[in-house]
């Protein structure tokens, strides 16, 4: 019984964690805007809705936001932390809670968020827009697809619970360099900052989220690719010497059993 009700939660988490992530795309892009019918559906974005507050009040409060979301994330994807959590809870469910509470943390942002509305630029041309929403859908897609490349349900514990109800022993944990993780170490965090920065056009609240989140990602990598050395080792050091961190250089020849992270 304990076994279906940890299947059940996985699940259940899972379908959270995919509409805030849906949510994500359109607070960031304002999508509201562009796309009334979703109005209803999406009332607050990073320009659009919340509460008023001056500049004085709204940038600490979305700072404070964006850091509450930043430790939660890091905090708890340290591997000390992460056996500590699995000592508390059926070790089957410890991704599932991990991946609640981060989605959590994003509503508190999408419903605290303080507009900045000032606008700094805007593509006044077609060319332009184009260029900022294909920038935009890009990045998104990027994320969307390097999760899948690193396995998206594992990564999102579904398949944890899964391998719980089935009696299954968990793997080992894999270490694979497909598609992009041949050109970046980190595609995952590449196409969240180019999805935060594009779009046609910037105010100073989305400037300020693109800054702030950018920053909390380079503090990210830091922390996850010092447990990764520890996890795997040489060979981590070995692809980390080899492969860019976030910019693509000129490709270079792949070493026998390369791999890539599987953690976040």
């Amino acid at each position: 019984m304990q076994r279906l009700a940890i299947v059940v939660f996985g699940v259940v988490v899972y379908a959270v964690f995919f509409a805030t992530f849906l949510y994500l795309v359109a607070f960031v892009g304002n999508l509201q805007l562009s796309v009334p019918a979703l109005a209803t559906l999406v009332p607050r974005s990073i320009d659009v809705g919340g509460a008023s507050a001056p500049l004085a009040l709204a940038v600490p409060i979305d700072l404070a936001l964006i850091l509450a979301f930043g430790l939660q994330h890091s905090v708890m994807a340290r591997t000390g932390f992460k056996a500590w959590l699995k000592r508390q809870l059926p070790p089957a469910a410890e991704r599932s809670v991990y991946v609640l509470l981060a989605s959590l943390v994003l509503m508190l942002l999408f419903w605290q968020w303080r507009p900045i509305a000032t606008p700094l630029w805007q593509a006044t041309s077609t060319a332009g827009q184009a260029l900022g929403w294909g920038v935009f859908a890009l990045g998104f897609a990027v994320v969307l697809l390097s999760t899948f490349l690193i396995d998206h349900f594992e990564l999102f514990g579904l398949k944890q619970v899964l391998r719980n109800l089935l009696g299954r022993t968990e793997p080992a944990p894999g270490f694979v360099t497909p598609l992009f993780y041949r050109l970046v170490r980190h595609p995952l965090y590449l196409g969240f900052i180019l999805a935060f920065w594009a779009g046609p056009s910037m105010t100073v609240g989305h400037l300020l989220f693109a800054v702030a989140m950018t920053a909390y990602i380079l503090v990210a990598i830091r922390l996850e690719e010092r447990d990764l050395v520890r996890q795997l080792g040489q060979s981590y050091e070995d692809y980390r010497r080899r492969v860019p961190m976030l910019v693509p250089a000129l490709p270079k020849a792949p070493a026998p059993g390369e791999a890539s992270p599987t953690q976040v």
